[in-house]
């Protein structure tokens, strides 16, 4: 079974390319944010694939690798603002990608999202961002076990870190909408 696939992905780049983006129109971006959507998403049934064992463990990380190749393709657009646009999302994509394998892995972590953030800035500042990174990832392993990053977490100016709490946002929204979208038990109940 496939949940994402190269063609779903071409999708999106032809939505972007076609997409007329103003820099003073806030929805005019709206495609780059509803790609990372729906990536998260892809992310998220993978998850619920291998708890509700219509996949294992191994087939997960198959197409976890898979979406990593996916994103990991650079691709430039006519608009230099798009081509960068695409750039931030798709490192937030990876932080999707590496968060939902980290948990798959069973990797948690206690630390308080502030004080993950300020380890993941001190690594960036240091140069480590891989490690930077990492931190990140984890932190999104929190949100995908039901966590909410909170709403008054101090973001920093710019940076790579900044790119991937992006990723990070788009893994608290997927998580937030999964649960209004979720059948209550009740609803079960009557089914």
């Amino acid at each position: 079974m496939e949940y994402y696939s190269e063609n779903r992905y071409n999708n999106w780049i032809n939505r972007i390319k076609e997409a007329k983006v103003d820099l003073d129109n806030p929805d005019s971006i709206a495609v780059f944010d509803q790609m990372m959507e729906d990536f998260v998403v892809a992310c998220i049934n993978i998850l619920r694939a291998v708890k509700e064992r219509e996949i294992k463990k191994e087939q997960a990380f198959e197409e976890l690798e898979e979406m990593r190749r996916l994103i990991s393709e650079s691709v430039k657009f006519e608009d230099p603002f798009k081509t960068d646009l695409y750039d931030f999302a798709r490192e937030g994509l990876k932080v999707a990608v590496e968060s939902t394998k980290m948990k798959l892995e069973g990797k948690k972590t206690t630390k308080s999202f502030e004080s993950l953030l300020k380890e993941a800035l001190k690594k960036e500042k240091e140069g480590d961002f891989d490690g930077a990174f990492q931190v990140v990832a984890r932190m999104g392993v929190k949100v995908l076990a039901g966590e909410k990053l909170p709403e008054d977490i101090e973001l920093p100016e710019d940076g790579f870190v900044l790119n991937w709490l992006d990723g990070l946002d788009a893994i608290n929204t997927a998580m937030i909408l999964s649960e209004i979208d979720a059948p209550s038990s009740e609803e079960l109940d009557e089914e």
